[in-house]
């Protein structure tokens, strides 16, 4: 029951994210205003399309790290949402594991890229990051469910 909770809300969480303020640049000019979480889901996802755009472009003089973080940070919804997928199932422990390690690693490269672009974090964002591992530690609590039922 404790897993499902914590499971619902960081569901909650994460799609209230998607509609407050994630980010904003540093500066005070034009563009610098905050994007919704919306947008930047929006953008990170495109970055995956973008490295395929113009293959004979190569990447000589650009950031390289920050184009890859970039990219892995556009994959932290979807893989969410395929773990919320295997969550239905108790057979794929495994699969849900594995996903749940890659959205992690997808989070870090977010935060890489936040602090290379450099873009300043805004509450959407932290209540974006705070859902995911929310529902990630649903996997968690269910472990530790199992351990005890098995010591009794």
């Amino acid at each position: 029951m404790k897993r499902w909770i914590v499971t619902l809300a960081g569901i909650a969480l994460f799609v209230t994210a998607f509609f407050l303020p994630a980010v904003r640049s540093p500066g005070t000019g034009a563009g610098s205003g905050p994007m919704l979480g919306w947008m930047c889901a929006l953008v990170a996802a495109s970055a995956t399309g973008g490295i395929f755009h113009a293959p004979g472009a190569g990447i000589q003089g650009k950031d390289v790290l920050g184009i890859v973080c970039l990219t892995l940070s556009g994959w932290v919804n979807p893989l969410v949402l395929f773990y919320l997928i295997a969550s239905i199932w108790r057979g794929l422990a495994t699969i849900r594991r594995v996903l749940g390690a890659a959205v992690l690693v997808c989070l870090i490269a977010t935060w890489v890229f936040l602090f290379k672009a450099p873009m300043i974090p805004l509450v959407g964002h932290y209540v974006w990051a705070a859902g995911v591992l929310l529902i990630l530690s649903g996997e968690y609590f269910g472990r530790i469910r199992a351990q005890d039922d098995k010591e009794l």
